[in-house]
């Protein structure tokens, strides 16, 4: 009897994870395209040096790093760039919170937009990492993902669109307002329509502690960014993401 729980169990709990790392791998790929193209150039994924189209086989999350001669390289025979690490680092993130919401909420297929949503935000960070912004197109992924979460779990619909509008006003509150007034960029663009997606997936009142965790994480990553010689500005990104996956994870424990 043990064994037919336990294996429908590690079953479901491997397809969540199996629709993070799809998640990640599959918007970190496109993600670093879109933030790196110049206007006019192709969305596909490609070497950023030689401009070969990467192949499907290439494309496929984590096992295309793995089955590779040279895993630390691009997978282009030009061979230019190395130490790309990132990836798949964001790859087993997205398996890992994709697993850890199965565990919390269980399996149906209303968890799928949550598995994919978690999955996004590896992704999210590692570009903003890279590149110092975050691609429309992720944000509105996070975005549909979230209001797929909403139906998909019976919350409200309205309030999600209610928190999502604050946290728009706040961010661009911050990025305009508060910017100008300290001389200085506080909030990119892109940080703000993360703010307006991030919404979506909180309730109004976690909206609070979701402000207050991105603060605290964005000063402890800042004072690392600049010890190791990052400069002043910082990308914010890995904070909110970070601060974002902890609220849904706390909001998936507290409905057990």
């Amino acid at each position: 009897m043990a064994h037919q729980i336990i294996l429908p169990t590690i079953l479901h709990l491997l397809a969540g994870g199996a629709l993070g790392l799809a998640s990640a791998g599959l918007a970190a790929h496109f993600g670093y395209r879109s933030a790196d193209r110049l206007p006019g150039e192709s969305r596909r994924p490609e070497c950023v040096y030689c401009l070969r189209p990467l192949q499907w086989n290439e494309l496929f999350p984590l096992f295309g790093w793995l089955l590779r001669s040279a895993p630390t390289t691009l997978p282009c025979p030009c061979g230019q760039r190395r130490g790309i690490w990132p990836q798949p680092v964001a790859e087993i993130l997205g398996f890992l919170l994709g697993m850890g919401a199965v565990a919390l909420a269980g399996w149906s297929w209303a968890i799928l937009p949550l598995c994919l949503g978690l999955g996004l935000l590896p992704a999210i960070a590692s570009v903003d990492l890279a590149f110092t912004l975050i691609p429309d197109e992720l944000n509105a992924l996070l975005a549909l993902t979230g209001l797929g979460w909403l139906v998909g779990s019976g919350n409200d619909i309205f309030l999600g669109l209610v928190s999502s509008a604050g946290l728009l006003a706040l961010g661009l509150l911050l990025a305009l307002g508060y910017s100008k007034w300290r001389g200085r960029e506080m909030l990119g663009i892109g940080d703000v329509k993360f703010f307006a997606a991030a919404g979506l997936w909180l309730p109004a009142v976690h909206v609070p502690w979701f402000l207050a965790a991105s603060g605290l994480v964005g000063i402890v990553f800042s004072l690392l960014w600049q010890r190791g010689g990052g400069g002043k500005e910082f990308p914010f990104a890995p904070a909110l993401c970070l601060s974002l996956a902890g609220c849904v994870f706390y909001q998936l424990y507290s409905a057990l």
